[in-house]
């Protein structure tokens, strides 16, 4: 019989971006497997989706940015065997720890995707709480989820390492190579934003928003202007919203690249491949290391896009470098511009790393060999 999970996540599509996005993939393939297994996310006000069977929205008391306490979720996990929690989730990670003190049959897998990040006291509050409360959390949990090695050993968690060993486990986060592959430009899309045969484009996907300031937007539209002098083919498409894209679109139009910047606003995952496929190369220029995999850079590199990322503990795992893409020193803009203005001059190598990293992406992080591993997890329990 196999095992019941919940999933308890603080973002579901089409919020939430890669955090979510892996939630929402991982029940998708349980439920392949023959699964019993839910999801339980916030429910805010722009989310219109109704409870089903897939996912259960919670109410949030005393909202934590995307986090808070989700209060019913108590009484709904006395239905499941196993509770997998997505980690960041600030409030309703209390109530899971008390419902473990209650129900200590049932099994706790924290997942720790991300050491959490903020500004200014946001950044002081985030500090006390992992310091208060991560520690219970650690102990009560009967596996601990790293997206890699290299990650956890730069990260807040490593202090918990050397006294839980037998707990920790590395299980990277999965992508769907049938949705995300390299296939014809869509044309209509490219005559949309006006990109010709001839033009050269850069694709960057992420949150443009408060919470999402380290993925260095600013640094890559900086970088960009340095571009266009050499390359005046080359198009930045940014993918993505928040409240700083007016920001950066204001960046832009100062460093005089309103014609050669795209902004396309927020995009529907299902439509995110079409896009990638417009690109000839994926940039995500993260200036701290909270980045710990970028789900994006391993979707536009199965797309075929060879990628440029910052040399971050975790997210340089995703690419091999100088093979399907480049490392750069982060928060360095002419780095990242001679890389750029290199492999748009190089289109041969262009196209041989991103057949690579089609081929690399696919052994690594395909969902079909990802939730094997989550398998074989639940199944140890």
């Amino acid at each position: 019989m196999e095992k019941k999970v919940a999933i308890v996540v603080c973002a579901w599509p089409p919020q939430g971006g890669g955090f979510g996005g892996n939630a929402f993939y991982h029940l998708k393939q349980l439920q392949k497997i023959g699964y019993l297994t839910r999801a339980f996310t916030p429910k805010y006000k722009n989310i219109k989706s109704p409870s089903n069977q897939m996912v259960g929205f919670l109410p949030v008391i005393f909202p934590i940015g995307k986090a808070g306490f989700l209060f019913s979720l108590f009484s709904e996990l006395k239905k499941f065997d196993v509770i997998h929690l997505y980690y960041p989730f600030f409030g309703t990670d209390l109530i899971i720890m008390l419902f473990k003190i209650f129900h200590h049959q049932k099994k706790l897998i924290l997942h720790y995707h991300m050491d959490p990040v903020g500004l200014g006291f946001q950044k002081f509050f985030f500090k006390l709480y992992l310091k208060l409360f991560l520690p219970s959390l650690v102990m009560l949990s009967d596996k601990i989820v790293v997206l890699s090695w290299d990650h956890a050993k730069h990260s807040y968690i490593n202090q918990y390492f050397e006294k839980n060993k037998n707990k920790f486990v590395e299980i990277p986060n999965g992508i769907e190579i049938d949705i995300f592959k390299l296939k014809p430009k869509n044309i209509q899309l490219a005559n949309k934003y006006n990109i010709s045969e001839n033009n050269r484009v850069v694709i960057f996907a992420g949150g443009l928003d408060d919470q999402h300031f380290f993925k260095g937007v600013d640094v890559l539209i900086r970088s960009f202007s340095t571009v266009v002098l050499k390359n005046k083919e080359a198009r930045l498409m940014i993918i993505g919203d928040g409240n700083k894209k007016e920001y950066y679109e204001k960046l832009a139009n100062e460093l005089n690249l309103k014609d050669w910047v795209i902004f396309t606003g927020w995009i529907d995952n299902e439509y995110l491949a079409d896009y990638y496929n417009l690109g000839d190369v994926f940039v995500l220029p993260s200036i701290e290391r909270t980045e710990s995999f970028g789900i994006v850079i391993a979707e536009a590199q199965a797309c075929g896009l060879p990628a440029i990322i910052s040399n971050w503990p975790g997210s340089r795992l995703t690419i091999e470098n100088t093979v399907t893409g480049f490392l750069v020193k982060p928060n360095d803009s002419r780095a990242l511009a001679e890389k750029l203005i290199f492999l748009l001059e190089n289109p041969d190598l262009m196209k041989k790393m991103g057949e690579a990293a089609i081929k690399r992406v696919g052994e690594k992080y395909s969902w079909s060999v990802v939730i094997k591993e989550i398998d074989k997890l639940y199944q140890g329990l």
